[in-house]
């Protein structure tokens, strides 16, 4: 089995040292409010979660949760199982 990518998860307030992580999202295959909303609530149901935000028009997520309950990596494999593939956007990158 090949080894999983760690993929970044950005400090809300870097001032205010441990806290809730962010990371954005591009989602692939999202066609409907419904796949909207599974991806919400799928996410939501998890208690490290904070906030979920998915946006279908750009085919983009930002998921906010506690980083000492949930991962950057888990976020994407949860959206990933459930038959939309996601990946990180990193700032900076020219496609973000």
């Amino acid at each position: 089995m090949e080894p999983s990518a760690t993929f970044p998860a950005h400090q809300a307030d870097p001032l205010m040292g441990d806290g809730p992580a962010t990371i954005e999202l591009a989602i692939e295959g999202m066609h409907c409010q419904s796949c909207v909303l599974l991806i919400e609530e799928t996410l939501a149901d998890d208690p490290a979660v904070r906030r979920v935000v998915v946006d279908l028009d750009s085919a983009r997520a930002t998921v906010t949760f506690a980083p000492e309950g949930m991962t950057a990596d888990a976020v994407c494999a949860t959206v990933t199982a459930l038959g939309y593939p996601a990946s990180p956007l990193v700032p900076g990158d020219p496609g973000t």
